[in-house]
This record gives structure tokens, C-alpha cells and sequence, in this order.
């Protein structure tokens, strides 16, 4: 599973140098700067990363004739800002880490989405189907696991909606495995070995179906809302508008091209989308249950 994430993020990088392959040759006298959350290589080590990155740079260089940097900003506060100063043109946050960046530094823009239709961004408290967990209520002092490659967004919603306000994973459960594999999370789910499994929407679904039989000794105890997907934003007053343009209709259509669909299937990435129009009320409704820190 940690494998397959670090796939999807360096993968969406990849994809994203595809998009300023079409930038045109007159504009290729400016180099493009890319950043990233470092949240979303959380289980990445520094070093590993480092040398998993250096590869994109030359692709970028081979493919493009662009020169460009790829950088890695601690949080979403730095990216903002990064962002608002002009010392990068593209940034990719979370859905939600986008929504407090805006608040912070409203001349950014939400550029387009990428979405996986086939993993949407929920969490799921699971339990075993005799358990007495009827609510959140009843997690207090039980022994959980979370499953390994959960996406930041389960980390949002168990700080937001299961824990109680200013107490911690470990004073509110009994016992923890912050890292368990997910098939064996809920292996143990069934057997008794563990009494609540939190769980990203992709590991849940993939095991009910490869152990339905299994699955059917579980059940879901508390569902969290749809989480925006990953959003690209920029700054209009920092990002030359031919630039912005062509590198979002490259991007907009990169599952029409042969090469890019096959590795936008490879990582369960399904097309990189437009702004929906009522973006501005899913980040307001974001916000009321997600507070920037």
C-alpha cells in the first residue's frame, strides 16, 4: 500500500510535467516551478526521496526542453505563500489544505482537480458485526488500527469528528497500531484481534471485495462526508496567462493521451478535471467541519 501511494504522488508529478510539455516554444524561456505538500510523501523518508525525485527533472528537460524545479513545502501555509511571492507558479495541496491556504492568501486560484472516481476521499470506522459499537461514542479505551497508505484526510477526520477536542490518539484508545496492513487490520477486525479498524475508502472497498465472506462479519460504524480531491492552484498575478492556459489544457488532457492514460490507470488516477462551479460552497461547508489549524 505505501508503495502504491508513493506511486500516486510521484506519478502525479510525472503527469503534471506532461502538462507543461505544451507550453509553447515562446514561452519556454521561463522556467516552471512545481511545488508539492510534503504531507503527501508523508511516509516517504528524505533521503528516498530525494532520489526518487531526480528523475523528473531530467524527464522534464528530455520531454519538455523546459528547464524546471519540483519542490517539497512543509505545509500549507509555506506553499501559499510560496505561491503569493511569485518563487513558484503551480502548487499541489490537498482539497482542504487548499481551502486554509485560501483563506490565508485569497488571490489564489483553484486551477483544476485530480480526481480517482474509483477511490473517493472518505473514512470509514469499522467494527465486527457483534460488536457493541453502536457510535463514536463507544470507541473510548478500544484497541484500533489504522490502516497502512490511510491519505491525510482520515487523519482530518479523526482528529475532527472522533476525538474529543485537545486529547490524543493514545488517551483516547486503548491500544494502537498506527501502521497495520489493511487486510490484516481487518482480518483482525473479524477474529477479535482488534475491536476498531479506521480505514481510507480504498483499502475498505478492495477488501470486501477479495474477502467478501470476511467482510460480511464487519460493519461500517461511522462514515465521514466526501473530501475535495486534490486541488491545483496558482496565483493569477504571478502566472503568466499563456503559460496557465496551455499547461491546463495539457493537463486537462492528458487521459486522451495514449502514454499518460496508461499511467494515469496505473495509479488509479482518472482524469485531471475542471473547476465544478460550486467549488466555493464545497470548500465553505469544508471549512465548517474542518477548521484551518
Amino acid at each position: 500500500m505505501r508503495s502504491k501511494f508513493w506511486l500516486f504522488s510521484l506519478s502525479l508529478l510525472g503527469v503534471l510535467l506532461y502538462g507543461i510539455s505544451q507550453v509553447r516554444s515562446a514561452e519556454k524561456q521561463k522556467a516552471v516551478r512545481i511545488g508539492m505538500m510534503r504531507t503527501i510523501f508523508k511516509d516517504t523518508p528524505d533521503s528516498l526521496l530525494q532520489i526518487l525525485m531526480k528523475p523528473f527533472s531530467s524527464v522534464m528537460e528530455s520531454q519538455t526542453g523546459l528547464s524546471g524545479d519540483l519542490v517539497m513545502s512543509p505545509s500549507y501555509d509555506k506553499l501559499g505563500k510560496q505561491l503569493c511571492d511569485g518563487e513558484i507558479q503551480v502548487g499541489v495541496f490537498h482539497g482542504f489544505e487548499f481551502a486554509w491556504a485560501k483563506l490565508k492568501y485569497p488571490d489564489l486560484e483553484p486551477l483544476m482537480l485530480a480526481v480517482n472516481n474509483k477511490a473517493i476521499l472518505k473514512s470509514y470506522v469499522v467494527v465486527a458485526d457483534n460488536s457493541g459499537i453502536k457510535s463514536v461514542d463507544d470507541l473510548k479505551g478500544k484497541s484500533v488500527s489504522f490502516a497502512r497508505g490511510n491519505r491525510e484526510h482520515c487523519r482530518l477526520f479523526l482528529e475532527h469528528r472522533i476525538l474529543p477536542a485537545n486529547t490524543s490518539s493514545g488517551k483516547f484508545f486503548g491500544k494502537i497500531n498506527l501502521n497495520a496492513d489493511a487486510e490484516d487490520a481487518f482480518d483482525g477486525l473479524a477474529s477479535g484481534e482488534v475491536e476498531v479498524v479506521l480505514s481510507d475508502s480504498a483499502p475498505w472497498e478492495s477488501f470486501k471485495l477479495q474477502k467478501p465472506g470476511t467482510a460480511g462479519k464487519l460493519r461500517v460504524v461511522m462514515i465521514s462526508e466526501e473530501f475535495i480531491p486534490a486541488v491545483i492552484g496558482y496565483n493569477p498575478k504571478k502566472l503568466d496567462q499563456n503559460i496557465r492556459d496551455s499547461f491546463k489544457n495539457g493537463m486537462l488532457s492528458a487521459s486522451g493521451n495514449p502514454k499518460s492514460k496508461r499511467m494515469l490507470e496505473f495509479v488509479k488516477i482518472s482524469s485531471f478535471e475542471t473547476i465544478p462551479e460550486d467549488f466555493n460552497e464545497q470548500m465553505s461547508e469544508m471549512l465548517k467541519s474542518y477548521p484551518a489549524p
